[in-house]
């Protein structure tokens, strides 16, 4: 018996490093030519709002916080996709010669777009020493130029699934609709 809990008593002294806490925090976005700053930007605002309600205190970018939660994105196409087309509303005009309307009715199109995989990882710094304390990511797959493919709604959707997972390393990305 005495035999077991030394090895329970070793097993608890062999954890991994301490699981990180909220705390201060400064968000920065890994620069890179591909993604333009406004994106960028929007995916910052992003995580740091999912840092908020994950009880950490966001700093101002000079501010010196605990963590740095060091943000990068990456798109990819893989394939083509069939999905709904975009119909034009009624429209309308008037000028010396007359008047004008045309209606657009619904149809059941079908338009080939481009299928984008946006990856959004977070890296959660210590300041104190460099070291990477949590890092997770998560990714979807949507049609190239529809509503769910704007760089609001996709960070609407990464940040906070990633952020839900803390303190949990993931070993794989999430995978969100």
């Amino acid at each position: 018996m005495m035999w077991m809990a030394a090895l329970a008593l070793l097993a608890s002294g062999a954890q991994d490093a301490p699981v990180p806490t909220p705390g201060t925090v400064t968000v920065e976005a890994v620069k890179d030519e591909a993604t333009p700053a406004a994106v960028r930007q929007t995916f910052a605002d992003a995580v740091e709002q999912a840092l908020l309600d994950a009880r950490f205190t966001a700093l101002p970018a000079q501010a010196r916080g605990r963590y740095i939660a060091r943000i990068s994105l990456t798109r990819a196409a893989r394939g083509a996709v069939a999905s709904n087309g975009r119909e034009q509303g009624a429209a309308g005009g008037l000028g010396n010669w007359g008047g004008a309307v045309s209606v657009t009715l619904p149809s059941d199109k079908r338009q080939l777009r481009g299928l984008i995989v946006t990856t959004l990882t977070v890296e959660l710094v210590s300041r104190a020493d460099e070291k990477v304390v949590w890092s997770g990511s998560a990714l979807t797959a949507q049609a190239e130029g529809t509503r769910n493919d704007t760089p609001t709604a996709l960070a609407a959707k990464l940040a906070p699934a990633i952020i839900r997972a803390f303190p949990q390393t993931l070993a794989e990305p999430l995978s969100i609709p």
